[in-house]
């Protein structure tokens, strides 16, 4: 597969209701849903007792940092609607096989550190795909006269500043 939307699990009420949560005072001005492009990769990682389980990751293709995701839920039409893709900045982009290696260790790591001494090693790549659109709002608030740009996870409701 070359190319997937992942389906959008936190709504936009949802995201404004988790800064709420974190911040009372705060008010939302604008809540934006943005598509940023990820490496999508599905390894069979070995268990105890012979087992193999799967693990899915992803890699942002911006910052080049690889996260252990939940399987992925698809979105399967964009019922008609545009999907705003955030465009590549040109800076700190990395290539997909980059992308393969940064995932393959990350999990390595995370298996190696459950299995500790009966870890054998073996992470098999099953299947990649070389773009997957992760669904992220990006809100426009204020709190107490001050503005803030926050990016809401579309997948698990993490957030994070991207402007004070």
């Amino acid at each position: 597969m070359n190319e997937l939307v992942l389906k959008t699990l936190v709504d936009g009420q949802d995201a404004q209701r988790i800064l709420a949560a974190k911040a009372p005072g705060l008010t939302v001005e604008s809540a934006k849903l943005r598509h940023h492009p990820f490496a999508g990769f599905i390894f069979e990682v070995p268990q105890l007792a012979g087992r193999t389980g799967q693990a899915h990751a992803l890699v942002d293709y911006y910052s080049g940092k690889a996260f252990v995701s939940d399987p992925w839920q698809v979105q399967d039409d964009q019922a008609g609607q545009p999907l705003d893709l955030v465009a590549d900045p040109q800076w700190n982009t990395i290539d997909f096989d980059t992308a393969r290696e940064r995932a393959k260790a990350l999990l390595s790591t995370a298996a190696l550190r459950r299995a500790r001494l009966a870890w054998r090693g073996g992470i098999r790549e099953k299947s990649s795909v070389a773009k997957v659109w992760k669904p992220n709002w990006v809100i426009e608030a204020k709190l107490e006269g001050k503005s803030y740009r926050i990016m809401v996870d579309g997948l698990n409701g993490g957030y994070y500043f991207i402007d004070c």
